[in-house]
């Protein structure tokens, strides 16, 4: 049978002290003596004494839990920051509860809900692409509750927010392009006001007329990027005359969607069509060819997110301050691209 794990109550009665005071020596709270507490933490550790997280948190009214809100966990983007987020929340003690929107603005507000019930200490959440509004957001800023936005801005919000610079990103992908003798450059996107697609779709236009290439708005293919709808949007493409010469796709998965449908018809790429990812999936360098790609920091994010969050609760920094953070990405140049012209 396993033992039952010592308590507070297990140490304060067998060194005939009170309950509050061996959870004020525990704490280090600074009001206890020196050498009863120093009796209490090693009998403690004798016993593998281990705090109860809920416990304590309703002492300092905490749970040490943090909500966390994504779109959806398939998306190895996403799997990545949560990963980020999970290895400092576990370094500081705290437990994460995780919900999903896929990008609904009802499951997105049905999520904030919940969490508040489950008393969490702070959210960090990638707000949904459907979202109309941010009524739910906004209340916790005039609660002065700790929230950090990861991925995506909502510019009416004054809350601390950690982005990726995609406008750069796809503004360098497209200079690449054009280096390497392209002209007819698809982009097939998501142009939610909040998706990052539409950064990218900023910077895909400001790249053009750089380059002084005419803006074709057949070239552009908007939608929800599904895998059915990335084979649907390629299919699109290809029925244009003259073809694209290279296709960005808004994502990993959508490239390697298009590069199927190519390749079935009879396409070769790069030599007939490139084509560019963003995220850096698995196994983007596993395709053939090998995929060329944006690599985004998501672990990073997470990382940085859960910093800033214990930071709020530790009062380092005001809770929801007006702080924007935008880390660069790594452009991977693979095998799907003609080769550029720079040297």
């Amino acid at each position: 049978m396993k033992k039952n794990q010592a308590s507070l109550k297990d140490i304060a009665k067998a060194l005939n002290l009170s309950i509050s005071t061996v959870s004020r020596a525990l704490r280090d709270t600074g009001e206890i003596h020196p050498e009863t507490q120093k009796i209490v933490l090693e009998l403690a550790e004798k016993l593998q004494y281990k705090p109860n997280p809920l416990a304590m948190g309703l002492l300092k009214n905490r749970t040490h839990t943090i909500g966390v809100i994504i779109p959806e966990i398939e998306n190895s983007y996403f799997s990545n920051i949560l990963r980020g987020i999970d290895k400092i929340a576990d370094e500081n003690g705290f437990r994460l509860i995780t919900s999903y929107t896929n990008e609904s603005q009802k499951a997105e507000v049905r999520a904030v809900n919940d969490l508040l019930c489950s008393r969490v200490d702070g959210i960090i959440a990638c707000p949904a692409n459907e979202l109309t509004d941010y009524v739910h957001f906004q209340n916790l800023v005039d609660d002065e509750f700790p929230i950090v936005h990861i991925d995506r801005d909502c510019p009416e919000l004054i809350t601390t927010k950690i982005l990726t610079n995609n406008f750069t990103s796809a503004l360098i992908m497209v200079d690449y392009l054009v280096e390497a003798g392209c002209r007819r450059i698809a982009l097939i996107t998501n142009l939610e006001p909040l998706s990052v697609g539409r950064q990218r779709y900023d910077g895909y236009q400001e790249a053009l007329r750089k380059h002084q290439i005419p803006f074709d708005r057949k070239l552009i293919i908007h939608g929800n990027l599904g895998i059915t709808t990335s084979i649907e949007a390629a299919k699109n493409l290809l029925e244009l005359d003259p073809l694209p010469d290279a296709i960005i796709c808004n994502n990993d998965t959508v490239a390697m969607a298009t590069m199927k449908v190519l390749k079935d018809n009879g396409l070769k790429i790069p030599e007939d069509i490139s084509v560019i990812g963003f995220s850096d999936d698995h196994f983007s360098s596993f395709l053939e060819p090998a995929l060329t790609t944006v690599s985004q920091p998501a672990y990073l994010i997470g990382m940085k997110a859960m910093e800033l969050i214990l930071q709020m609760l530790n009062n380092e920094i005001p809770i929801n301050k007006d702080i924007r953070i935008v880390l660069d990405s790594a452009v991977v140049i693979r095998n799907s691209t003609k080769a550029s012209l720079i040297k």
